[in-house]
């Protein structure tokens, strides 16, 4: 049996927990509440509030300890005295006690333009796997807009009988139809946030056929889709100005094909259906007869159906069009251009861009982005994306469908960092933490230094973040462990989404002699210190992982949040699957137990003010 290049299909795979469960009801209604009983996690938490003689916290001790520790205010309502445990499973092992508090959209900051925000963004958004023989399919569209991604990427194509289509060309991938890709887009475009979505064209069709690709987006979207009027040419709208809006994001050059390149596919097609090859100049003169007797139409559509899905048969039309004819190919585009509000243009350096129309957006592939921060800087790219869109995606080498580090995108102000949504690989994580932010709408605000007068990146760090992972629990619930070998695990802490945070941190193996019970749950009690030089673009990822004998350790669960939305204090940690969903079992869910602190390091701030960062 051959190998197999797609993806198989996860059950529930347009759900994430992460996502969907934004303060954690079903984490705590599931969460294990087991501990190693060699680590005292109380006594870890309430250091330096409880009577460690006594093994009790008073009233005071528990005010004390959400004041000065957790940075909050006290519970209302508590009782003069309580046993240590008892307050650890009352107030830390408690709803609400994440990691990060629920993210919601701060409306006043969604009042800009276009150009000023993140916005999260797929690449060839169609394809279920890998790039080369993965069959595309509106599902896969429908799990990227389910998963937060408001940037949808077709490839367009002439297509057959049933209309344009969309497809990997010059792949062995099959097609699915244009308006099937517009219609589930239309479905599920405001189903995870109100806010905008862009449907970036990478647009193969011919004039003439731009014509349909314009009737079916209005058909399918309706009112959904955004007609730029003339005088919003000159600036980009908010996204609240365009909230529950689809716009369009393409080339306004279209391909155009010589007479000859037409000649030489009208004679491919007349050779294969009538076994001999016929010249050109004679393919066109029987192609114009056929007009003349009112048959052009079926020919056109006979040689297409021929190429399918080779999508060039279109220019076989050319051949049997009259010049009058020609004008409504013009017309046709015009049509379409029409609909386009985000123009796509080749911008081979930022430096070209002062000779362009005042508002425009391009395409680098992540090589090419790389050479242009060496060539040019970081300051000249972020300069060129505080008024133009910038989207990046992966090389074309990556055909498994792997994802390059958004960090270097996301540092030089790219709008849109273009990622393969399929691979829920480090990258995914890594930008599904990132687009937890502002109520997980899609949309996050660049830091000022990306689009003020003043860019380039900060000189020195903003803050130092102290993580001790404490403890973890619902080990025992983990589907892979249930087996006769007993694994090791560790975890790992990382710094991702900037350039220049980039640091990864592993804590001690830890060993567990029984497979169930209390000793199952590994503990750590190990501090890692991390100095953060862009909080607001920095992410921190934590990966579980089980020691194996290969070369590679296997992964088992993994969490990742935006920096500027930690809380400090004893805090939860839910662990998600690849695919974003709670890990565990049995009707448990698996967790670590972690401890935070943030240190201004200019001493100008407060720790009130300090705290503010993670609001």
């Amino acid at each position: 049996m051959g190998t197999c290049f797609s993806k198989p299909p996860i059950p529930n795979d347009f759900h994430l927990d992460c996502l969907t469960d934004h303060e954690g009801g079903d984490f705590f209604r599931k969460i294990s509440r087991e501990f190693h009983p060699r680590c005292d996690v109380a006594a870890i938490t309430f250091d330096g509030y409880f009577n460690a003689a006594e093994g009790t916290i008073k009233c005071e001790g528990l005010r004390r300890f959400f004041l000065d520790s957790q940075c909050e205010p006290s519970v209302k309502t508590l009782r003069d005295e309580y046993d240590v445990d008892a307050a650890f499973q009352s107030f830390v092992l408690a709803s609400g006690n994440l990691l990060i508090g629920k993210s919601t959209v701060d409306e006043d900051s969604m009042n800009e333009p276009l150009s000023h925000y993140f916005i999260n963004s797929s690449h060839n958004t169609y394809l279920h796997g890998h790039q080369l023989f993965s069959n595309p399919s509106a599902t896969a569209i429908k799990r990227a807009l389910l998963h937060g991604c408001r940037v949808i990427e077709l490839d367009c194509y002439d297509g057959g009988r049933n209309g344009p289509i969309v497809m990997h060309g010059r792949t062995a991938t099959s097609p699915i139809t244009f308006r099937n890709a517009i219609r589930i887009i239309n479905e599920f475009s405001h189903a995870m946030s109100n806010y905008p979505v862009l449907i970036t064209l990478e647009n193969n069709c011919s004039h003439w056929k731009c014509s349909e690709l314009a009737q079916i987006l209005h058909e399918e979207l309706g009112e959904k889709l955004f007609v730029p009027p003339e005088e919003v040419r000159e600036s980009w709208l908010s996204p609240a100005a365009l909230r529950g809006k689809i716009l369009i994001r393409s080339k306004l050059k279209y391909r155009e094909e010589s007479r000859a390149n037409s000649s030489c596919w009208c004679s491919c097609w007349c050779s294969s259906s009538s076994g001999k090859n016929t010249a050109n100049t004679d393919c066109a003169a029987h192609l114009k007869w056929l007009a003349a007797n009112g048959s052009a139409v079926d020919a056109v559509q006979k040689i297409r159906d021929r190429c399918f899905p080779v999508c060039r048969a279109q220019n076989v039309r050319a051949c049997a069009l009259s010049p009058s004819d020609e004008t409504n190919t013009a017309t046709s585009a015009t049509d379409f251009s029409s609909l386009v509000y985000v123009e796509n243009v080749k911008l081979p350096t930022p430096h070209q861009s002062t000779s362009l129309k005042p508002l425009h957006s391009c395409s680098w592939s992540e090589s090419k982005l790389v050479s242009q921060v060496e060539e040019i800087g970081r300051e000249l790219i972020a300069r060129f994306a505080t008024r133009h869109m910038l989207r990046c995606y992966p090389s074309a080498k990556r055909i498994m469908s792997d994802n390059y580090d958004p960090s270097l995108a996301w540092s030089v102000g790219a709008q849109m960092a273009a990622l393969n949504f399929q691979a829920d690989d480090i990258s995914m994580w890594v930008n599904r933490g990132k687009f937890l932010a502002n109520g997980g709408c899609g949309f996050v605000r660049k830091p000022e230094y990306l689009m003020g007068s003043k860019l380039g990146p900060p000189s020195v760090p903003a803050c130092t973040l102290n993580i001790t992972v404490v403890a973890c629990s619902g080990w025992n619930t983990f589907e892979r462990f249930h087996s006769y070998e007993t694994p090791t695990t560790y975890i790992r802490v990382s710094l991702a989404g900037s350039f220049l945070d980039n640091k990864s941190c592993v804590t001690s193996a830890f060993s567990k002699r029984k497979q169930i019970g209390p000793y199952a749950q590994p503990f750590f009690n190990e501090t890692f210190s991390f100095d953060i030089f862009e909080p607001r673009l920095s992410t921190i990822l934590f990966t579980v992982h089980a020691k194996e004998s290969t070369a590679h350790d296997a992964f088992v669960a993994q969490s990742c949040f935006p920096v500027t939305l930690l809380r400090p204090g004893t805090r939860l940690v839910p662990l998600y699957d690849q695919y974003g969903k709670y890990v565990g079992g049995q009707g448990k869910t698996a967790c670590m137990v972690v401890k935070i602190k943030i240190f201004d390091l200019d001493k100008k701030r407060t720790r009130r003010e300090l705290a503010s960062l993670t609001e």
